[in-house]
């Protein structure tokens, strides 16, 4: 069976790679030699994908290395969440049978490694995700969700790990903004959403451009500058002070939720397959509904989507012709209106609609203008394209309507937008729902929250094209 190759599109940044996609990363740039050495770029990033997959496999090793440790092990029974050696080792543990279980993906399991790692949050990340991980919270979680009085159904053990999650949480609600939420239960760290997001095959590739993190707490200040001045000096001469000019600004979380109906019947059945179920439906929920809002997001009740951050800034660009769209003069206005230094890690981002009306340019003699944006991988100008299908389209411009239409969003994703998902999502469970007559329905159901927030940390680093309308 022929692989199919992948290009920019298909992989998250290489900081972020798992050692499966860089090895597939590496079979793509393979494929695209075809025999040949590689150019400057092509070697350059497969140097990179070979320092990444070297450090992904040095972690791989760590976690080994606890779980094969004898003092990290009991003679029987399943993994607790301390025994003395810390809440970081205890976290380990348990990710790597979560993952070795397949209730969790390797990626997921680094993710949360790399939270741990923090330098503001860590210890208390180290907490949450021992305490979150622990399979007797697991176990309890669900007994819990299995109707009212599931607690009534723990163990000693699945009661001590509750308690434990819940003075992490109490830390955590400390560090809040305002009161926090005290209901409801923590999901367990292996199927935490905030956790397991990636967008795979999603109609959005945001979350793969962008610069993704995961934090704990309510908000991320990330330190940006637009650039540092260098200058020539004289001999003997004292060196000017070419300080960059810091910008910090603040990406605050927000409270998204979900609620899933579930019947009696329901909860009657086996529960084998439930962790599978739960995290489809959570994830699936919230990736739905994070792809709106980091496009069009109004930054105050909801994450700062990225036309929202762009638009009315100098990186918004209007066409050659008013409330028109020329495919053969706009698109390079909007490539050569990006500063050299954001122009090699470039791509584009635009509806499936717009993509195929640029398909259709052609020259003068009727060859197409741009070739390699019909592809199954399009490349426009040599800079790969990204559909994203919650963007406004040349098809939605209408001069007999008052609109704002950003059809084409051109720049360095990653340095331009950042994702925070703040790990510790939570859900209640509703007893009993009622009918139009508020009488029972014999279902229940589940409420959950999440906390993410997104925005827009250095404008400059792409442009957007508005071919806005008049009525």
């Amino acid at each position: 069976m022929t692989r199919k190759k992948g290009t920019v599109n298909d992989y998250p940044p290489i900081d972020r790679m798992t050692s499966d996609e860089i090895q597939g990363r590496m079979a793509d740039l393979h494929a695209e030699a075809e025999g040949r050495e590689f150019n400057e770029y092509e070697q350059s990033e497969w140097d990179a994908l070979e320092a990444r997959y070297e450090e992904n496999e040095r972690r791989r090793e760590l976690v080994r290395q606890h779980a094969d440790n004898p003092r990290h092990r009991e003679a029987a029974g399943p993994l607790v969440v301390d025994r003395g050696d810390g809440p970081r080792d205890a976290a380990m543990r348990n990710l790597d049978a979560a993952v070795k279980g397949g209730t969790m993906p390797a990626d997921a399991a680094e993710k949360v490694e790399r939270l741990m790692s923090g330098r503001q949050h860590g210890s208390l990340a180290a907490r949450w995700a021992a305490a979150g991980s622990e399979p007797a919270y697991v176990s309890a979680f669900f007994k819990a969700l299995s109707g009212e009085r599931g607690h009534l159904l723990w163990t000693p053990e699945e009661a001590d790990a509750y308690r434990r999650v819940e003075a992490v949480r109490a830390e955590l609600r400390a560090m809040q903004v305002g009161a926090g939420a005290t209901g409801g239960f923590q999901i367990p760290t292996v199927i935490d959403p905030a956790l397991r997001i990636s967008s795979d095959g999603s109609i959005s590739p945001i979350r793969q451009l962008a610069e993704v993190r995961q934090e704990i707490g309510t908000e991320f200040k990330p330190v940006t500058s637009a650039h540092v001045t260098n200058q020539w000096t004289a001999e003997s001469v004292q060196v000017p002070d070419n300080s960059p000019t810091l910008e910090q600004s603040t990406i605050k979380s927000f409270k998204s939720t979900s609620f899933v109906p579930f019947s009696f019947e329901y909860e009657t059945a086996s529960f084998g397959g439930a962790i599978q179920d739960l995290t489809r439906l959570l994830v699936d929920g919230y990736d739905q509904l994070s792809n709106e809002a980091f496009l069009n997001g109004n930054g105050t009740t909801q994450p700062q989507g990225l036309w929202t951050g762009l638009g009315g800034t100098a990186s918004e660009l209007s066409p050659a012709a008013a409330e028109t769209f020329n495919a053969a003069v706009d698109v390079y206005a909007v490539q050569n209106a990006l500063p050299p230094r954001f122009q090699p890690g470039a791509s584009w981002l635009m509806d499936l609609a717009t993509i195929n009306k640029i398909s259709e340019s052609e020259t003068t003699n009727g060859a197409p203008r741009f070739p390699n944006i019909g592809e199954t991988n399009p490349v426009l100008l040599r800079k790969p394209v990204g559909e994203w299908s919650n963007m406004r389209s040349s098809a939605d411009i209408t001069p007999t309507v008052t609109a704002d239409n950003p059809i084409i969003i051109y720049g360095d994703i990653r340095q331009t937008y950042c994702i925070v998902d703040f790990a510790g999502s939570s859900v209640e469970l509703v007893p009993h729902l009622v009918g139009d007559n508020h009488r029972p329905t014999g279902e229940r159901g589940l409420l959950l929250w999440a906390r993410v927030g997104a925005g827009v940390v250095i404008a400059n680093a792409a442009r957007v094209l508005n071919v806005a309308t008049t009525a």
